[in-house]
């Protein structure tokens, strides 16, 4: 009897062992989470393929990302992002060991090691006005030699060493208004050209000795007719631009220190020319190309500067720049597209006939249209020329064609992520189990002893990937139907091309996507934007044979007065259901909180005269709409004037009797900050979906607090003038911070505070009756973060037991803005490590799990914090009753535990959003992180506190259920025949 007792007692010691934590191991990493890199849409592309070994092309893009990416792969050596405030405008290679970067509009010269991206020299470059930047490098590539960069930047001309980043010499010019428009070094000469504009009518060159930067001659020149500005060098001292009116070639020579222009009419080579004309840029020897309202244009400059049309392509045409591949030999690349794919052809300089490669690729549609194309040469076994080239899409997409295929493909267009929301998956059909069957009896006896041996930490390198792999392959988070636990998503986002991307939650794979041709550019839309995209239909049980659908909202134009353009996409198809342009602008868009019968949901969108339009336009819509009519209201935000105003509905528009769907709009409140003294630099408002479980909240005392409740507060964050730049642009004395709770209905200030000797920039997030907001202290040197907690206090008095039995109390009464609110707040402000890029909090499906804050870190990682760290009800020796309350002590600074980054180890490049979504189940919470990368995790704040955890092993427990019972029989038995024993003696 005590042997088996003993064993039993031994048997759930080991059991307690193998209890699941809630700590994330090595094998677990991928599991719940994913990872992707982008770089953004490429701008400049070098290729560094010289060396025998890793054949790479360096790249810089619109997010500002420097990168070297594998030739073969598409993959990413390595890359780093500058920043948003250092914009790149040129690369080149140099020594043909060192990638050269220019940035912040001509001031910041780098040298970065091409084989692992380190950099190397960094020069900071200064001058005496803003200009255009250029950089020039010599095209050498011996590594030993140390060749000169040239760069112009800030009105200057510096010549840099490329060994050391020193400057050798500078040269500043004299007229402010001189734009460099290309500077001239011939091989092996120690005469450097630099050729531009002054003005709109004179053309200068100067002479520069490129070895002491000695100016050798000056020579200017005037032309009537002005210039516009885009300029083809054609030859060593030749060069075309284009007069002011578009109209007229200049041919400009200035060799030997003499300017002349010729001109020639564009009519004269272009038939049916009408409009303007523009010069695309390229570098050809003795060629260059116009573009114009029928054609692109291929003209030819003979020796004598004579015009002769070469070419003219009716068909959308991108051109690259000129590449030499062998001794006095030159070709480029000229893409066209067609029906179904793009034509690619590579022409030889001078001999306009003979096609040097001429290749028809199958191209999805979904792409758009080639922005850029750039080309390389390589060496075949045979000795013979081939050529690659790297297109850039309208999509943002990269890609790389090489011997009429697509090598490989990039989707960096997901790097510039405007607009996120998310999708249910299809219910799972009947008949079709979730479960996957195991393959035998050995591979699933194989299985479990590997996850008892991961569970004791037994495992070693290679069974920790065999768990891996298993987990990975019997994982049913990338399905294609949704889950009873609501993991599984589509998170369908919006980038800045145009392009609708679904994601599939479980492992970041792209399910559809779809080039908005509403977001194209067209005759009636030249440059169109996208706005945001929005949830339209989202149907539930009763209606599962409609497919949800999303709204997509852009403009005609960057400003805010452009036509609206509106277009539906079915979310799990990815196909446009319809698409039109509106008739009014769109300023604001409101989603309201009323669907119809068909579960669209109701949107009002406000144009820039104040007027209100109603989508969808259906009667039974208007109908929906006017029975809420009096209740609905919204604020907008002029930041640049300081005012924040409150508007309601009235009467339908006037003039417009015809349209049901159009209402004028009034003013009912506004707040003006004085100018001289504040800014408005942050204004966050509640998320209208937040689920809040309870509004009261007991206390340590067992006393109750209600919770203030509204879906129509503003939080707004001003600074002084002085203070609204940068960190240190003010002194203490000189800034300070405000912070205003503002009913959006009403006008009224519930709340104000002032941060004497701090400044912007605010990150804030609301939620539920809490408001935490980060900013710096500039007394302090440090960075702070303040919470406010509101109040409700007109409920203060139902805690009568009787009076809540006898119903004489106030709980179940509507509230209304219009009745003076009884409110009081608690505040409190901490010290906080980091620069943050942004904040938001955690939600669930029914607000009962605690909250955790996620704030975007300056080194692009997601910290998770308790909002327990910031209860302004902590002090510095809590009550035991406080303490079991879950207060934590008072402390002047906020904790960091490496253990709560959500990002682990991992970094999402230029984060700039937090996206979080609940699932159905109410222990966690999805949350979805974009920039130049993107980030996807699971989190349980309170621990899955309401399921068992993925790994549980389900044979353990059986085992452990028929262990317990075979003990329990194998004691009865003994204990039975003890009990028989001891009536015998």
């Amino acid at each position: 009897m005590a042997m088996a007792i003993r064993s039993l007692l031994i048997f759930l010691c080991i059991l307690s062992i193998t209890v699941p934590t809630f700590s994330l191991y090595e094998d677990q990493a991928g599991l719940a989470d994913w990872h992707q890199k982008y770089i953004g849409k490429v701008k400049h592309a070098v290729f560094q393929t010289q060396k025998t070994g890793r054949k790479r092309v360096l790249v810089s893009t619109e997010e500002n990302v420097i990168a070297s990416l594998d030739l073969r792969h598409g993959e990413i050596f390595w890359r780093h992002v500058l920043g948003t405030n250092d914009a790149i405008d040129g690369i080149d290679i140099a020594m043909g060991k060192y990638l050269i970067t220019l940035s912040s509009e001509g001031s910041i010269l780098r040298a970065w090691n091409l084989p692992d991206g380190q950099m190397w020299w960094e020069s900071f470059l200064q001058g005496p006005s803003n200009s255009k930047s250029f950089l020039f490098t010599s095209t050498s590539t011996k590594v030993d030699k140390d060749n000169t960069i040239l760069v112009f930047g800030k009105g200057s001309l510096h010549a840099i060493s490329s060994m050391h980043g020193e400057i050798v010499w500078k040269v500043d010019f004299p007229a402010e208004s001189f734009e460099v428009q290309e500077v001239i070094q011939h091989h092996d000469s120690n005469t450097v050209y630099v050729v531009g504009f002054v003005g709109f009518s004179q053309f200068d060159v100067y002479q520069i000795n490129a070895k002491n930067g000695e100016l050798i001659k000056h020579d200017s020149a005037a032309f009537d007719g002005g210039f516009s500005g885009e300029v083809s060098l054609v030859s060593k001292a030749k060069l075309v631009v284009l007069d002011a009116a578009r109209s007229t070639l200049l041919t400009i020579s200035f060799q030997k220190g003499e300017i002349s222009f010729q001109k020639t009419y564009v009519s004269d080579l272009v038939k049916d020319f009408s409009g303007m004309a523009v010069i695309l840029p390229s570098k050809l020897t003795g060629l260059f190309a116009v573009k114009t309202n029928t054609a692109t244009t291929f003209i030819s400059v003979s020796s004598e500067g004579q015009l002769e049309v070469v070419d003219k392509i009716n068909h959308a045409t991108v051109i690259s720049d000129a590449l030499s591949f062998s001794e006095d030999r030159q070709a480029f690349a000229l893409v066209q597209h067609g029906d179904n794919d793009i034509h690619l052809n590579v022409k030889q300089g001078h001999d306009w006939n003979s096609d040097l490669l001429k290749e028809r690729i199958k191209l999805n549609q979904q792409r758009g249209f080639v922005h850029k194309v750039f080309m390389n040469n390589y060496v075949r076994t045979d000795k013979s020329h081939g050529f690659r080239a790297l297109i850039v899409m309208e999509d943002y997409s990269l890609l790389l064609l090489q011997q009429g295929e697509i090598v490989w493909s990039r989707e960096d267009g997901l790097a510039s992520i405007i607009g996120v929301t998310t999708s249910e998956l299809p219910v799972e059909k009947k008949g079709v189990t979730v479960a996957k069957v195991e393959q035998n009896l050995f591979e699933w006896l194989k299985g479990h002893m590997l996850k008892v041996k991961g569970t004791l930490m037994l495992a070693s390198a290679e069974d920790v990937a065999a768990i891996q792999d298993m987990r990975l392959r019997s994982s049913e988070k990338s399905k294609m139907t949704r889950d009873h636990n609501g993991f599984r998503k589509l998170l369908i986002v919006l980038t800045k091309s145009g392009k609708l991307f679904a994601l599939h939650t479980g492992d970041g794979r792209i399910v559809w996507s779809l080039l908005l041709n509403s977001l194209r550019q067209s005759e009636a839309c030249e440059n169109p934007t996208g706005i945001n995209v929005y949830q339209w239909q989202v149907p539930h049980h009763h209606a599962m044979n409609e497919n949800p659908s999303v709204l997509v909202v852009g403009r005609c134009k960057p400003s805010s007065d452009a036509p609206g353009i509106f277009s539906f996409v079915d979310t799990y198809t990815g196909k446009e259901l319809k698409s039109f342009g509106l008739d009014h602008s769109v300023a604001q868009v409101i989603p309201l909180p009323f669907t119809d019968s068909t579960e669209q949901r109701l949107h009002l969108l406000i144009d820039t005269s104040g007027q209100a339009h109603l989508y969808p336009r259906a009667p039974e819509a208007v109908a929906i709409f006017q029975l809420e009519f009096s209740n609905i209201y919204w604020y907008s935000v002029e930041a640049h004037n300081g005012v924040i105003k409150g508007h309601g509905l009235k009467s339908n528009c006037d003039g417009e009797v015809a349209n049901n769907y159009c209402f004028g709009t009034r003013e009912v409140w506004s707040i003006v900050f004085p100018s001289e003294s504040e800014k408005i630099i942050t204004t966050i408002t509640r998320n209208s979906n937040e689920a809040v479980h309870t509004q009261a909240k007991v206390v340590a005392d067992q006393d109750v607090m209600y919770i203030y409740i509204s879906k129509n507060l503003l939080f707004v964050a001003t600074v002084s003038p002085k203070a609204s730049g940068d960190i240190g642009s003010a002194t203490p004395e000189e800034s300070h911070l405000v912070v205003y709770v503002v009913d959006t209905v009403t006008g009224r200030i519930l709340h104000r505070m002032n941060h004497h000797g701090s400044q912007g920039p605010v990150h804030a997030v609301f939620s539920e009756n809490w408001i935490v907001y980060h900013y710096f202290n500039l007394r302090a040197h440090r960075y702070e973060m303040t919470v406010i907690e509101i109040y409700d206090q007109s409920r203060a008095d139902n805690k009568d037991v009787w009076k809540i039995v006898l119903g004489k109390h106030n709980l179940t009464s509507p509230m209304s803005s219009y009745s003076r609110p009884e409110v009081t707040t608690k505040s409190q402000s901490y010290y906080f490590t980091h620069s943050v890029k942004a904040i938001t909090v955690t939600s669930t499906a029914k607000g009962i799990t605690s909250k955790h804050l996620l704030i975007g870190t300056i080194g692009d990682q997601v910290l998770a914090m308790d909002k327990r760290f910031f209860d302004p009800r902590r002090s510095v020796n809590p009550t035991q009753s406080e303490k079991e309350e879950g207060i934590l002590p008072l402390t002047d600074s906020l904790p960091i535990i490496p253990q709560s980054y959500v990002t682990h180890a991992l970094k999402v490049e230029g984060l700039r959003g937090i996206v979080t979504v609940p699932a159905k189940l109410e222990s966690a919470t999805l949350v979805f992180t974009y920039g130049v990368d993107l980030f996807f995790t699971r989190l349980a704040p309170s621990r899955t506190y309401d399921s068992l955890t993925e790994d549980f092993s389900y044979a353990l427990l059986l085992i452990t259920i028929f262990v317990l019972l075979a003990a329990i029989f194998v004691t009865w038995v003994l204990s039975e025949k003890k009990d028989l024993r001891d009536k015998w003696r």
